[in-house]
Order: C-alpha cells, then sequence, then structure tokens
C-alpha cells in the first residue's frame, strides 16, 4: 500500500496554504498525483464513504515526497484513526497552530469574503469556536498517531523565520535544503472581506481558549509567547 511521506492536518487559517506552497518548492517534495493541497478524504475513509484506494492511490512510490494538507483533519473526529492505519510508520504529521482568536477572526473574514451563510448564523461561530480548541485536536491525534511523529509548529513563529521551520521539516524527510523564494508571495486563500465581531465577543474566546493555550505550553513546550490576545 502506498502512503504520503507527511501529512499536514491543520489549523484552519493558520497559515497552512503559504506552508505548503513553500514546503513544495523543494524539487523532491510535491502532492498528490491530482496536484491537489487539500485532499478531504482520511475523514471519508473513516466514515466509509470512500475506499482507502481513493486516497492512497494518490500518493505512489516514486521520487517525490507527496503529501497533502487538510486543516479539516485536526478536528475531525474520524481522521485520527485513519491516518494511523493508512500512515506509513515515519510519515510526520504537521501542524501550524496560530493564535486562537486571531484564527477565528480569520475564518470568519474568509466566510464573509465567500458569502456562502447569513452571517455569522447558523454554523459558523460554533464550527470556528471549536476550532481554537487546539490542545484537546492534538491530544486526539497523539492518541492514534503517537506523540513521536507530530511536528507541532507555531505559525507566529515560523511566519518570523520561514526557512528555519520549512528546513526542519525536509530534515525529516531526509532531504537537503534548499533557498526558498517569494517567501512574503500572499497565498491564494487569503480573506478580502472585513468582519466585525459582536460586543463582547474576543473577550469569551479569551476566556474561553486560556486552559486550552495553557496545556500547550505545558503538553506541549511552545511558545506562544507571541499570541497578543493570550497575554
Amino acid at each position: 500500500m502506498t502512503t504520503p511521506a507527511w501529512l499536514g492536518i491543520g489549523a484552519q487559517r493558520s497559515g497552512t496554504t503559504w506552508f505548503t506552497d513553500l514546503l513544495t518548492q523543494h524539487p523532491n517534495v510535491g502532492l498528490g498525483t491530482n496536484g491537489k493541497k487539500e485532499q478531504h478524504l482520511l475523514h471519508k475513509v473513516g466514515d466509509a464513504l470512500v475506499p482507502a484506494a481513493d486516497y492512497t492511490d494518490l500518493f505512489p512510490l516514486d521520487d517525490i515526497r507527496r503529501g497533502e494538507w487538510t486543516p479539516q483533519y485536526l478536528r475531525h473526529a474520524s481522521a485520527p484513526a485513519t491516518a494511523a492505519a493508512l500512515l506509513g510508520p515515519e510519515t510526520p504529521v504537521l501542524v501550524l497552530l496560530r493564535d486562537p482568536v486571531e484564527r477565528f477572526l480569520s475564518a470568519m473574514r474568509l466566510a464573509a469574503t465567500r458569502a456562502t451563510s447569513p452571517w455569522p448564523y447558523p454554523v459558523p461561530i460554533t464550527v470556528q469556536t471549536f476550532s481554537g480548541f487546539y490542545a484537546d485536536q492534538l491530544a486526539m491525534w497523539a492518541h492514534h498517531v503517537g506523540r513521536a511523529r507530530m511536528h507541532v509548529m507555531v505559525y507566529e513563529s515560523v511566519r518570523r523565520s520561514p526557512q528555519t521551520a520549512v528546513d526542519a521539516v525536509w530534515a525529516r524527510l531526509g532531504l537537503t535544503p534548499v533557498r526558498l523564494v517569494d517567501v512574503d508571495r500572499p497565498s491564494k486563500s487569503s480573506s478580502q472581506a472585513s468582519w466585525t465581531p459582536p460586543a463582547g465577543l474576543v473577550e469569551s474566546l479569551q476566556v474561553m481558549y486560556r486552559a486550552q493555550v495553557g496545556r500547550l505550553v505545558d503538553d506541549w513546550g511552545l511558545d506562544v509567547s507571541e499570541w497578543a490576545t493570550q497575554r
């Protein structure tokens, strides 16, 4: 059975498209054979909606370390066990985490840009609130795939030093680093619209995420000092 050489799982609105573009600048790193950054298939395999081969066949054995990055996987309860069953034992699981309040606001702006539902109802506020429960989601993934294969990064730190961050992932793939170019190019998923949160919402999110952020520091040793909304 073929398998991705790397798997990105989240978080949504944390620079995952930008980082994937940087990661695939290496001539020996690429996406699945259909060229998609996000496959949205692991949870469907887990839910028995599609056969496993629909996913694994996208990553043939060749000279390219092929992978994908679907941010929805981080919060989807069917994805971790499926990944544990399908991934090779050395496949790193990549995570980018952004200040959870800033991530929430960015997600709302993107949805406003796409104008696909009456804002902020009926779904987005509840879904986007849970999307910032990083510590719970990481614990779920670590339970299934093992903590050692998880490569967790803080978006704000990666943004400051993208070459260092990408080099570390390439090293896990057994590759010699190359020099990045166009590191400041905006990604195709940038939001265009504005969205003003209701009075009190930001404060509610700060309180709600405080324990989650504390666990990221205590359990994962992450430096979140640049998360301005959590100071």
